[in-house]
């Protein structure tokens, strides 16, 4: 069985206060975590805290855990590259497990970029407001501590779908449209599916969306396989309205094995009986250039006995509804069939690798497949590639194969 922990945002988004709260209510060591955050203000010049809590409370009739954090602060503006360099200054002095100080700095990093880029600002000019404070500190170094306290640090997260609310958002740049231009920079390609969420307001900030991506590295609709062990609830700071205000991380068993990821797509199928072979093969280029994960076509019959094709087309959720729109734009079809499906993946990694085939150096790009004792499985390399030798050395396609295949195996085998 495999450890596993889900962050669970779909309803009320997370915060960095909710996911260290969480992670109390599972058990974190509350006094290490709070002796960790006071020692915060040594490397914040001119902030003062004055109390530091976790309260057992409520919300909407459900158990949670609530951060409380009162600090004073001089300063309502600091550079990215200041707050970087105190917050990799106060790592080096914790006894922080070497993942545990990635996910800080790397997770700061990201905020920092995000501003950099909507303020087009290089990284050590950008200048933060909401996120310079100590409290960002405090989620960021809290959070690692009960990680490692927990030894989860090196556990597979999964994340449900993130919760964002609605409306408009007032902060230091004045009136924007919720969700703000840093939560969309920061979980910008990432996979990761943005939903209203069940209260009004900002559900989720800056930092615990970047925390999240440097702990979750699958996105999930539903749960996986889990035999639950652990439940944490953390509150947020505002009370919901008919809906709990909580953020839930589940940690538990898994007969997941460690090499195979399990992930939700959708199988998008229709029928086209009156296409001709080269608006199919334009249909299969626009699917994906429009990020669909695999198309399939296969020849059938269809009513009255007239030839047709089966167009199957797998997607991530994110995408599902505009290669539908592609799939009936570019067919002419009047509808077509989805299904929400589980596929399970082998992990595999990418490697460009230099072969020289006679005299002539090529860099040929591989994708390699292990087991789990790190013994190749498969190596496949990628046909583009292939291809460019093949047109180089004015060979055939097959014989470009074969001979950079055999100087792979003689690398690798």
């Amino acid at each position: 069985m495999t450890k596993i922990v889900i962050i669970d945002s779909q309803v009320a988004g997370i915060s960095g206060d909710m996911l260290l709260s969480s992670l109390i209510d599972v058990g974190a060591n509350k006094k290490k975590v709070i002796d960790s955050i006071y020692a915060c203000q040594n490397y914040f010049k001119g902030s003062k805290i004055r109390n530091v809590d976790f309260l057992k409370t409520n919300s909407y009739g459900i158990s949670c855990t609530k951060f409380l954090f009162d600090y004073t602060d001089s300063v309502n503006s600091r550079l990215g590259s200041t707050v970087y360099r105190s917050v990799a200054a106060y790592c080096d002095s914790l006894n922080l497990s070497s993942n545990s100080k990635s996910f800080v700095l790397n997770s700061l990093k990201r905020i920092i970029l995000a501003e950099s880029k909507i303020h087009g600002s290089n990284f050590s000019g950008v200048r933060l407001h909401e996120v310079s404070t100590i409290d960002t500190a405090a989620d960021l170094i809290g959070t690692a501590v009960a990680l490692d306290d927990l030894d989860l640090i090196s556990k597979k997260f999964y994340t449900t779908d993130v919760a964002i609310g609605n409306g408009l958002l007032k902060f230091s740049h004045g009136i924007v449209p919720n969700p703000g231009n840093a939560i969309l920079e920061i979980l910008r390609n990432k996979q990761i599916l943005l939903v209203p969420g069940k209260l009004d307001g900002e559900l989720t900030t800056p930092t615990g969306a970047a925390m999240l991506v440097n702990l979750a590295s699958e996105h999930i609709s539903h749960y996986p396989p889990i035999i639950p062990e652990k439940i944490g609830n953390g509150a947020g700071q505002k009370e919901g309205k008919n809906v709990a205000n909580i953020l839930r991380v589940v940690i538990g068993d898994s007969n997941l094995k460690l090499d195979y990821s399990l992930e939700s797509v959708y199988e998008l199928e229709t029928n086209v009986d009156d296409a001709t072979g080269e608006i199919i093969g334009n249909v299969i280029d626009v699917l994906y250039a429009n990020n669909a994960k695999d198309v399939t076509v296969l020849h059938g019959l269809t009513k009255k006995n007239r030839p047709s094709f089966v167009v199957k087309v797998l997607t991530d959720k994110i995408y599902r509804d505009s290669l539908v729109q592609i799939l009936l734009n570019e067919t002419g079809s009047l509808g077509c069939r989805i299904n929400e499906v589980n596929r399970i993946t082998t992990s595999r990694s990418f490697i460009t690798v230099p072969i020289s085939i006679g005299n002539q150096r090529f860099e040929v790009k591989v994708k390699i497949s292990r087991d789990n004792d790190g013994v190749i499985k498969t190596i496949k390399p990628e046909y583009n590639d292939i291809k460019n030798i093949s047109t180089k050395l004015k060979i055939p396609y097959r014989k470009a194969f074969d001979k950079a295949y055999y100087e792979l195996m003689k690398k690798y085998d």
